[in-house]
């Protein structure tokens, strides 16, 4: 038996109308409808999100790699190479700014 077949029935125990009934089992489905929607909204935002990670680590694995083999466990470079990138990085933050505030 179908969820809602034993619902009518457990509703017709309590001796309600059948349009009261039905209209219940409307609000419940348009609930349940909206749950889902949800629910695929948030599931499509996981997927790509872990897809995009998965992508951008496979583009770039190669040039982490040849930045681990750069590096070749000297600290001191490490030092520098770090700042290097927190610079790099600096500077793509304000580039992204300023081509944000621009209007088209």
């Amino acid at each position: 038996m179908y969820r809602s077949q034993e619902i009518l029935q457990i509703f017709y125990k309590k001796n309600l109308s059948k349009d009261i009934i039905q209209y219940i089992l409307q609000l419940e489905r348009e609930k349940i409808y909206i749950d889902c929607i949800h629910q695929m909204i948030f599931n499509s935002y996981l997927f790509f999100k872990y897809q995009k990670d998965k992508i951008f680590y496979i583009d770039i694995k190669n040039s982490f790699l040849n930045e681990i083999h750069e590096i070749n466990g000297d600290t001191q470079y490490l030092k520098k190479y770090c700042k290097k990138l927190y610079k790099i990085n600096q500077e793509n933050k304000i580039s992204a700014l300023y081509i944000n505030s621009l209007r088209f």
